[in-house]
Formats: structure tokens, sequence, C-alpha cells
């Protein structure tokens, strides 16, 4: 297959010198009107950390804005009432857009609900213009091309090398847009990644792609490749290299991992690349039986002080973070909350199980969810104690606040959007529920709702399967 060598050569670049610009969205979203909208940007690929930038409010008019600092090109992601989708920006960009409901026809989805931006006026060097006409452009190829019977001929690989040929040719004098030339190469390794007859094997790919471009922490098109090409990577490198890996790691040595690493030929000349794919490697072991997660935390945690990379250093305390958040058979963590004179903690709701769930009085979906939960509670509330942490907005008053707390039968409280117990919980979309048990430990989190999943089960399942072993006298239900 053709070499790119104009557009897809060796991409030598520093991002160390960039400078933050004010960058700006304007947007109209009538249905969110009173609502907040947080921006984001992930923080890293590996661990999907995200943190917020800014946050505006949409105005009764349906409109919205707000600005913030960028010192690269980067995906962001605008959330709002349990939806969020993402552009990309550039700094000192300006963007237009409007930003959607969720479709009415797709299941709720707890953990956040995937919505499509539309963005207006973008200018021809716009990345987004950019990329969605490269995207579309690449769709349009493999929808036409990609069959089965051409797959499994010469002529797929034909038509590939080709359309490598003419996105050579078009974009030939974009030569300073590092992003969207990146962008554009591990696109094309995706479409590597395709099967049929005459695509690269494993070491093919890794030169041409891998070997000689710098790890551009911030493009999620190169990262998802990365992770893709190192994915379950002690499964397919050399026994001898997978088992001088384990020594290491029993020795709790960053330093000797990464020289057992070294002897591997996808790995032994980028040394960034290959702490950040130790990293990688290690939160995948973690879940493995055979390999000892005290070790693996033990050499994440030397990693996020002493590694060789400041980028990989973050990334590797994010990803303990992610290790040890809540997880099924996690030590719930502790919390202390006032509210109306009571105080409300972890060590009060010991000896039963505990539903904590958060939720705004303004969301539509909380509301709704509520009014479903009650006659849940009612079945089980023997079994199971409730607890519901009101998040304030800033907008609602304290009357209607108090009204929705008093129409609904459990216990509850209201919290400050800066309350701690919001962060130890990892409560980023409403509603969020969490199942504790007698003992204080993590059951499901986040839990299921009154609402069905794609399974169509919902929280009363895991309820009566408590109150069954109880019932049965062969335990607490744990």
């Amino acid at each position: 297959m053709k070499q790119l060598v104009i557009l897809f050569g060796c991409l030598g670049f520093s991002l160390s010198a960039l400078a933050d610009e004010i960058t700006k969205i304007t947007g109209f979203a009538p249905t969110y009107v009173g609502q907040q909208i947080d921006i984001y940007q992930v923080v890293d690929y590996l661990s999907m950390k995200q943190e917020r930038i800014a946050s505006t409010t949409v105005q009764e008019d349906s409109t919205f804005t707000c600005s913030f600092y960028l010192n690269e090109t980067r995906k962001l992601v605008l959330s709002s009432n349990n939806n969020s989708g993402f552009i990309y920006a550039q700094p000192g960009g300006s963007y237009d857009l409007y930003m959607p409901d969720r479709n009415p026809y797709d299941p709720y989805r707890p953990l956040g609900n995937k919505i499509e931006m539309t963005l207006y006026g973008l200018d021809s060097t716009d990345i987004n213009y950019k990329i969605l006409t490269f995207n579309r452009w690449t769709d349009e190829v493999l929808a036409t091309y990609y069959t089965k019977n051409n797959a499994e001929s010469s002529y797929f690989c034909q038509r590939i090398d080709k359309f490598k040929t003419d996105v050579e040719a078009y974009y030939k004098a974009d030569t300073t847009d590092l992003f969207f030339r990146t962008h554009i190469k591990f696109t094309m390794g995706r479409i590597d990644n395709m099967t049929f007859l005459g695509n690269r094997n494993k070491y093919e790919k890794y030169d041409f792609y891998l070997r000689t471009t710098p790890v551009y922490y911030q493009n999620d098109t190169y990262m998802e490749y990365v992770k893709l090409y190192y994915e379950k990577l002690l499964t397919s490198i050399d026994p001898a290299i997978n088992n001088k890996f384990y020594l290491s790691l029993l020795k709790s040595s960053p330093s000797l991992i990464m020289q057992s690493l070294a002897a591997e030929y996808t790995l032994k000349n980028n040394i960034r690349l290959r702490e950040l794919v130790m990293i990688k490697t290690l939160s995948e072991a973690f879940y493995e039986k055979d390999f000892p997660q005290t070790n693996i935390l033990t050499v994440l945690d030397s990693v996020s002080n002493h590694g060789l990379f400041k980028e990989n250093r973050v990334i590797a305390a994010n990803i303990i973070m992610r290790l040890m958040e809540l997880t099924p058979g996690s030590k719930a963590p502790d919390f202390t909350v006032t509210g109306s004179g009571n105080v409300y903690d972890l060590k009060k709701y010991s000896g039963k199980h505990l539903y904590v769930f958060f939720v705004s009085p303004t969301n539509v979906e909380c509301q709704k969810q509520m009014e479903l939960l009650v006659p849940i509670y009612q079945r089980y509330q023997k079994e199971v104690q409730f607890l519901m942490v009101i998040k304030e907005d800033g907008r609602t008053d304290p009357q209607t606040m108090d009204a929705f707390r008093k129409g609904l039968p459990w216990e509850s409280v209201i919290v400050a959007p800066e309350n701690s117990i919001l962060k130890t919980y990892q409560v980023i979309n409403i509603p969020h529920y969490v199942v504790i048990d007698p003992i204080g430990y993590v059951v499901a989190a986040p839990a299921l709702g009154p609402t069905p999943n794609g399974q169509y089960e919902t929280i009363d399942k895991l309820f009566f399967y408590i109150k069954k072993a109880i019932d049965e006298g062969t335990g607490d239900g744990r």
C-alpha cells in the first residue's frame, strides 16, 4: 500500500509552547431554558477523566454564551440535564451551535444520553468543518467499496490506495493543522484495521503509523488507535516478555517493567509511548485474577509521582482514581451531610441496605423517576433504606425545594453543588443511584433506577432478591 509521505509522514511537533487563547461558544437550546450547561475537556483518553472548564445558564430566550481559555485544539463535551454532545474547538475559535434534547424514541440512559450538536456558519478552515467533511468522504468510500466480495479480493485494497492518494493531493496545502493531519492519518489507520485482502500486518502498521509519530495526548483519533493497537498486550506479546513483565510487577518496579517491555519491537524506540502503554497494560491487568492488585497500584503510584513524562504522570494518577472508584465489592466512602437539623452519615444506615440517590427537583427525568420509585419504596422499605440527596441548582426557590422533598415518603437532604458527597460518589449525571450493603460495601454504582434499562430491568429486581434472602433467613441480602 502507498506511503503518503507528504501528509502522513513524520508528524514532528511540540505542544509545549502553545499559549492560552479565549474561545467562545454561543448556542440555542430551547429545551434547556433555565438549565445549566457545563463544558468539559477530556483530561486524558485512557482514564477518560473529564474536567469542567466553563458553565453557563440557558436564558429565557433559549440562548446561552460562555467563554474560556484553550491552549490547543481538543474535543469538548457540552452537558446538561443528563444529555451530552461534543464539538472540536480551537484556541481563539468562536462557535455557534444548536443543542437538541435527546431523541424521545431512544431509551433513557442513566449514565448519559448522547446528542448531536449542530454547528452554524463554520469557516472552511475550522477544525469541525474539516473533520466532518473528511469523515463524510471516508464514509462514502467505505459504503461504496467495502463489500464482502471486494474485501476478499485486491479490488478494495486498490480503491483504498487511490483514496489515500486523493486525500494526500486534496489536503496537500494544509500543512499547519497538526490536529487535523493526525486525524486523517489515524482514520486511515482505522481503515487498515479492517479485514481485507492486502491490509498491513501488525508490524507494518506500527512502522507506518506509530514508530515516528510523537504521542498526541489530546487527539482523540490518535489515542483511540493506540488503545486499540495495544489492547490486551500481554496476551499477544512473546511469552518470555510476558513472564519478565510479571516478575517485574511482583517486585513493584516500574523501571524493571519498562525494561521488560523494551524487548517488544513495537515499544522499543519510543520511551514515552512505552510508559503510556505500561500504564494502560497495568490498568487492564488490575482485573485479572493472576495479577496482584496491590503491586499494580504501587507501580501506578510510583509512575504518578516519578514517571518520565508529565502527561503520563497525570494519566497514572487518573487511572488509580478509576481503579479505586466506586465498584461492586469496594468499601463505600463515608459521608456526612446535614439538613433541617438532622445529620445523615453512612453509619446511620448500617445494618440494612441503603439506596442513596441524587436528584434535582427541576429535572423532568428526576420528577418522573421519583413518581415511579414511590411504589418500589412501599414494597421494600422494611428491607432497604432510602436517602434522597437533592442537589441545589442556585435557581430553584426554597419553597419549591421543600415541596419536592415533602411530597416523597423517604428521607431526604439538600446539599450545595460543592458538597463533597457529590464528588465522593462521583455524581456527574442526575439522577444517579448507588446501593450499599448493610456493612458499608458497594453493591452497585451506578445502580439501576425505577425505569427499565436495555434488558428491561429496574432496581426492583435487586430489591426483590434482597427481600427474598432476608425472608428465607439466608442472610441480610448481601
